[in-house]
Formats: structure tokens, sequence, C-alpha cells
């Protein structure tokens, strides 16, 4: 297999960035998520599939909890990547200094996003390293009009430190995933 060209076919599947949050036993979390696929040809019945790093303290929260808020990003929220995107929760509040409310499933709800879905988990998919996450959606709503932001588009805009702090996170996450593909 030629890995440079797998790169360079799967580099176009890149989906709009998203934030995902959920609490649980009275702690919260979020990351960014750049794996998210409309799950359903039914408007009566919406759900959402996302795929989640087991090395992720969020990992743990949605399998304890079983519900999300979804939050679609814009330009305007470059600073989530740094806040959700290239720290564990393990090691402090990630959500600390943001506008938020809990609503219908008790997941924090990022008021400065284009957009949120609160979803219930109703099925799950064990991929070795990632779990696939199926979720009925229960509610949802636009808070900013704009056009969605995408891991590329991102990757343009952040400062290098940024990059250079993500680059090494994601390092550290592709040395756990080996070791969770290895018996799978």
């Amino acid at each position: 297999m030629d890995e440079q060209t797998i790169q360079q076919i799967t580099g176009h599947f890149w989906a709009p960035l998203v934030a995902i949050t959920t609490a649980h036993g009275g702690q919260a979390n979020g990351q960014i998520a750049v794996s998210t696929l409309n799950a359903s040809i039914l408007r009566e019945r919406p759900r959402i599939l996302i795929d989640i790093w087991k090395a992720n303290y969020t990992h743990h929260l949605l399998i304890e909890r079983g519900v999300f808020a979804l939050h679609l990003l814009g330009e305007q929220n470059l600073n989530l990547i740094e806040q959700l995107g290239i720290r564990s929760g393990r090691d402090g509040d990630k959500l600390a200094g943001l506008r938020l409310e809990a609503r219908q499933t008790g997941s924090p709800i990022l008021l400065d996003t284009l957009s949120y879905l609160e979803a219930r988990i109703s099925a799950t998919l064990d991929a070795g390293d990632m779990t696939c996450f199926l979720a009925d959606i229960l509610d949802g709503g636009i808070l900013t009009p704009g056009e969605p932001l995408t891991w590329p588009a991102a990757r343009a805009r952040i400062p290098a430190d940024w990059l250079t702090r993500y680059d090494a996170n994601q390092a550290r996450q592709r040395e756990v995933a080996r070791g969770l593909l290895e018996n799978f």
C-alpha cells in the first residue's frame, strides 16, 4: 500500500470541524472532532454519526452518559481549536471561560458556535482505536449564521505554535492508537 497516495485520497474526506461536549458525574468536557456524518434519510428520525478516539477524555464521558451536543464551528471559533483540541480534559477544565448553557440533555451548549445538535447515543461500533457513535438527534438550533470551518481551512489560519502542539498531541494519540489496534 502506498501510504502517501492513500493519505492524498482520504485527505478529501474532511468533514466540517465540530466540537463535541458532554457531561457526567459533575464533569463536563469538550473536544474537536473532524469525523461527523448525517446518518439518516428520514427527516422525522434525524441521526448523526461521530467518531471519537478512545484516548480522549470525552470518549469516557460519552460512554458513561450516553448523550452529547455537537456544535458546528465557523471562522470565529478558531480559538476553540486551541482550547478544545490540543489539550486533554484530564488536565483541567477545557470549557472554562466559554459562554455555555445546558439544555435538554444536560450537555454544555457552546453559545458562540454556528449551531448545535443535542443527541442520545443509540448504538456504538468498536473500531479498536476509536468508537463510532450513532445517535438520535433530540434538538438543535442555529446560533450564529455563517459558513462551516473545515480542518484544512483552519490549519491554514491557526498560529504556528498551535500547530506544533497539535502535531505533538496527534503523535501521542497515534502511538496509543497503534497499541489499541495491535490486538483488535
